[in-house]
């Protein structure tokens, strides 16, 4: 099993390079069919290299790498939606490639060690989903950043327009004071209006980037203030106050949900983490779940209960406000 497993392997890597070594070829012969030979046999200035020139370099091996992964074109928007939401520079190409390169790794490393053919699987599952995860995870904790940068980013603006600032010159101001998400948000939406892009539409790109509710209810609230007039001071205001009561709520509600969420975890991990300790010190004893037709049974049971549980925990803890 290992030496078909080492095969696998082997082939997979080698038709990743194969597929890279056509490509460079493909350029190679664009380059003799458009500049001649005496051209390109004048030997160039070699640069120094330096530390920078490396970084360049392996940039651009694993931009082309990356260029590999093409996916579907509605599949990549909302990649490219999900790392901008989460603030990860990263194109959908180098993101999928990233995820390739974790789940190959994992599961080479897990078959060079000997593990169990579950176990193996197990950790190649684990490797295709925590790319998704730390994505989902810096995604929330950039939304709870924004949602509690947002009470003070419109008493900023309203005072700023109390003080005889324009909206526009408010918005630079927040772009300016106002650190990652909302400030880089706001200089992003400012520079599309500055290229000729509607208000609404840049709002409506901002969204996008940042789709927190308090954010949408301020954006929709500054576009129907465009269309039919009013205070928008006092908007700010009042809008500012909800939000503000809001928050104020949600960390009360957290807090009184941290024991819940906490006996989901345990609740979720403790069986797996059981699982592995008793298969890594004693495999004799833990052998016959993973042998036996009615210890798979047993392991399915156990984790769709376990899944159960945990979706049921989740629906109690989460309080809409």
């Amino acid at each position: 099993m290992f030496v078909i497993y080492l095969v696998f392997f082997i082939i997979l890597y080698a038709g990743i390079g194969y597929i890279f070594l056509r490509k460079k070829n493909v350029v190679k012969r664009r380059i003799e069919t458009f500049i001649p030979d005496n051209i390109r046999s004048i030997n160039p200035v070699e640069e120094p290299i330096t530390f920078k020139n490396k970084q360049l370099r392996f940039k651009a091996i694993f931009l082309k790498l990356s260029s590999i992964f093409h996916s579907r074109k509605k599949k990549t928007e909302k990649i490219q939606q999900e790392l901008e939401a989460a603030g990860i520079p990263l194109k959908p190409e180098e993101f999928l490639l990233i995820r390739f390169i974790l789940i190959i790794s994992v599961g080479s490393i897990a078959v060079l060690l000997g593990l169990n053919i579950l176990v193996c699987i197990a950790l190649t599952i684990i490797g295709l989903v925590i790319p998704r995860g730390y994505v989902k995870y810096k995604k929330n904790k950039r939304l709870e950043k924004c949602a509690s940068q947002l009470p003070q980013t419109l008493e900023t603006m309203s005072t700023a327009m109390k003080s005889g600032f324009s909206f526009i010159q408010a918005m630079q101001i927040i772009s300016k004071e106002v650190p990652d998400p909302l400030g880089p948000e706001f200089a992003s939406t400012i520079r599309e209006i500055n290229l000729g892009v509607s208000m609404e539409e840049a709002f409506d790109n901002m969204l996008k980037r940042l789709p927190n509710k308090d954010l949408e209810i301020v954006v929709t609230a500054l576009l129907i203030q465009r269309t039919t007039g009013g205070n928008l001071t006092q908007i700010l205001e009042t809008i500012k106050e909800t939000i503000t009561e809001r928050v104020r709520m949600k960390e009360e509600l957290k807090a009184l949900t941290a024991q819940g969420r906490m006996s989901a975890w345990v609740i979720s991990l403790l069986p797996v983490i059981l699982g592995l300790l008793l298969n890594i010190l004693n495999k004799e004893y833990f052998s016959p779940l993973l042998t036996h037709p009615l210890g798979w049974t047993l392991l399915t049971f156990g984790a769709l209960s376990g899944l159960l549980g945990w979706v049921l925990i989740q629906k109690i803890i989460k309080i809409e406000v």
